[in-house]
């Protein structure tokens, strides 16, 4: 069918331009993908049945004219797509380092939340022995002639 053979001349221009810049050897078809997408999508439509009708058609003026445009448009689109991969980097880079400043805050949180826990046990062992101690002081007080313990371990009877 002939529409089969219509195509926009600009998508030749621009694939040999990409070609001879080798991008696909670096960059991944994706990439490849995109800039195509972004550098057509600045250029006019110029549709053609054979590429050679190209070369006999239009003059030299014309094709450098088409040439040219070709070459700011994949620049335009190489410069965009750079921009965007360099933003997408500091993006990660950002949330790496909000990410690494969350963590350490929750580290810090935990360390705060073990001292306090800390000294809850101290000031509970602190009031336990203390009532312990008060208590053995009141016992003492209402017994006075029971037997206790000294200092050394000897017990002693009160009042001997």
């Amino acid at each position: 069918m002939a529409i089969d053979e219509v195509h926009n001349y600009y998508e030749d221009l621009v694939s040999n331009y990409i070609d001879a810049l080798e991008l696909s050897k670096n960059r991944s078809e994706d990439y490849i993908a995109d800039l195509y997408c972004l550098a057509l999508n600045q250029l006019p439509c110029h549709y053609i049945r054979y590429g050679v009708d190209m070369i006999f058609y239009t003059s030299d003026e014309k094709r450098r004219e088409m040439e040219d445009r070709v070459v700011f448009a994949v620049t335009s689109a190489v410069n965009w797509l750079e921009k965007e991969r360099l933003e997408h980097q500091e993006e990660e880079k950002t949330r790496s380092a909000e990410k690494q400043a969350e963590q350490a805050a929750k580290q810090e949180q935990i360390r705060k939340d073990a001292e306090r826990t800390a000294l809850l046990a101290r000031d509970i062992v602190k009031r336990v022995s203390g009532d312990v101690s008060g208590a053995a002081r009141r016992d003492e007080k209402a017994h006075p002639d029971r037997n206790r313990t000294t200092a050394k371990g000897k017990k002693t009877a009160k009042g001997k």
